[in-house]
């Protein structure tokens, strides 16, 4: 007589990934940064994608609420931002560490679009930045990404997105996700 194999847990989550070598998350936004720098191997930050001064609502935008993207294909951020602007401010980062340098001096946006793959910070490891911020633990993230592994979604729920979206999905689709978020 054989017995049957176990069947896994459902209801049994995997600790959520660490930041760096730490199990408990940074303190501050300052030790967030230094920590996605040392993962990332860099040293300096490049300039933000639209520069801090912009940030505040000018006649034309004011009542708008404001999303930031943060993606390093030019392209994909060019769409994502010539259709959104129509009903949103738009604040840009070329990949994580942008975001995350642009989070300690910005007003929280009403939502973050952020791709998973990019270079010096990922995405998943700006969540942990964010999700580490008091300020912007708070703000929904949605990942726009062309990976689509059960891991990656799981990964990107576990971190608190409330969206998980491939690229492959069109424009108008991705933008009418975040219109219903993003009232």
């Amino acid at each position: 007589m054989t017995t049957p194999p176990k069947r896994p847990d459902p209801t049994h989550r995997p600790p959520p990934p660490s930041i760096g070598s730490s199990q408990r998350p940074p303190a501050s936004v300052k030790d967030a940064l230094t920590e996605a720098r040392a993962i990332s191997g860099g040293t300096g930050l490049l300039r933000p994608s639209t520069a801090p001064g912009s940030f505040a609502p000018t006649s034309s935008v004011r009542g708008k609420k404001t999303v930031m993207i943060v993606e390093d294909d030019a392209s994909m951020r060019s769409r994502l931002r010539t259709s959104l602007e129509p009903f949103y401010e738009i604040i840009e980062a070329k990949d994580g560490m942008e975001a995350a340098e642009m989070a300690g001096s910005i007003q929280p946006p009403a939502m973050i679009v952020c791709d998973v793959v990019m270079p010096r910070v990922d995405g998943f490891t700006l969540a942990k930045i964010l999700r580490a911020n008091p300020i912007m633990k708070k703000v929904p993230i949605m990942f726009v990404s062309s990976r689509n592994s059960p891991q990656d979604v799981t990964q990107a729920l576990m971190l608190g997105a409330c969206q998980y979206v491939l690229k492959t999905t069109p424009i108008s689709e991705i933008v009418a996700k975040i219109r219903k978020i993003v009232v």
